[in-house]
């Protein structure tokens, strides 16, 4: 039984979400070894705000906005269920949210991990001019319900009763995911022509082991994906792990999804050397048994964070907002070290 168990975590077997925890209430993304986050320094409070949509300066920094937090919402799907989510909004005091329209950007979590494990996430795209809601996953359902569920919370971001329809862009939207939920935002992407970008922080494309009538992404459906895909990832996790099995097997990692991309317009890898599978969440302390079963890298996860912040805010600047000033953070020598980049999947 706890082979089988070991398994399901690994494969992204259906299922809800555990709220298994929150991260530690500060802003600045702290880490779980007690190492500060890249953005303690000047935080996300009380910086001016931005009128003008281009970037300025580094953007895995805080951008110019405050964050206005709605920590739950009930987002009502068109299945007539419902799911709880979470969101982030620019704010010029963050006690309300700014008028907009912003980018709106949808956060799917990895499997059996908390929607505010990426919170650290979800406030860095709001300062920089983004609209960002995380949601839990229905009880159940395969892969490919969960990636219908992004199109309701889309659909439900636009309507009156989210109370952001005015404040959001409907013609710049993305998408961005962790382990599954990297799949599931990739898959979003294929399904649904409102959503114009997408990021996958490490995606993981296996099934579940018994099998649940999910089906495989890439490379089956990659073909189908027509808007700009990054995909960050780390090879630590693609052998190994507890019983022999691991978290991003190499057969269903990372490099899957960017070398069958071969019709998105514009494409980057970023692999993150020594990293690990659970790099990408912001307590690993609360995160339970999904991470005793990963390995655990030597590049730290303030680094692994500040990487994909940088990356995460750059392409959505730059593919949703038509931001070209940005396009030097997405080379070789300003994303940082330890990585490396491909940005043609040589189909």
């Amino acid at each position: 039984m706890r082979l089988i168990a070991l398994v399901c975590v690994l494969a992204a077997c259906g299922g809800g979400t555990n709220n298994v925890g929150d991260d530690d209430g500060d802003d600045d993304g702290s880490d779980v070894d007690g190492a500060p986050g890249i953005d303690a320094a000047p935080g996300t409070d009380g910086a001016p705000p931005i009128d003008a949509p281009m970037a300025s300066g580094d953007p895995a920094m805080p951008g110019s906005w405050m964050v206005h937090t709605q920590a739950s919402v009930t987002i009502a799907l068109g299945s007539g269920g419902s799911v709880a989510g979470s969101v982030y909004s620019p704010s010029t005091d963050g006690a309300t949210p700014a008028a907009g329209p912003f980018p709106l950007v949808i956060v799917s979590p990895g499997f059996q991990l908390a929607r505010t494990q990426y919170r650290i996430f979800c406030e860095h795209l709001a300062t920089w001019g983004h609209v960002c809601v995380t949601r839990e996953y229905a009880s159940s359902g395969t892969h490919q319900d969960k990636a219908r569920e992004v199109g309701g919370v889309i659909d439900w971001a636009l309507s009156a009763a989210s109370g952001l329809a005015s404040r959001v862009d409907a013609q710049a939207i993305g998408v961005a995911g962790h382990s599954l939920g990297g799949k599931v935002s990739i898959n979003a992407a294929i399904l649904d022509t409102r959503i114009k970008a997408v990021v996958g922080w490490d995606p993981v494309d296996a099934l579940p082991p018994l099998g649940d009538g999910s089906q495989s992404v890439a490379p089956e459906m990659m073909g189908s994906l027509r808007v700009p895909i990054a995909v960050l990832g780390e090879l630590t996790d693609s052998t190994g792990g507890l019983g022999g099995m691991s978290c991003a097997p190499a057969a269903d990692n990372y490099q899957r999804f960017f070398t069958a991309a071969c019709e998105a317009p514009a494409a980057l890898e970023v692999t993150i050397q020594m990293a690990d599978h659970m790099d990408w969440i912001g307590d690993r302390g609360s995160c339970g048994f999904a991470c005793l079963a990963c390995q655990n890298g030597q590049t730290a996860d303030a680094v692994v964070h500040t990487i994909t912040k940088r990356v995460t805010a750059a392409w959505f600047l730059r593919h949703l907002r038509g931001d070209t000033s940005v396009e030097p953070w997405l080379s070789a020598g300003q994303i940082g070290s330890p990585t490396t980049l491909r940005t043609s999947p040589g189909c």
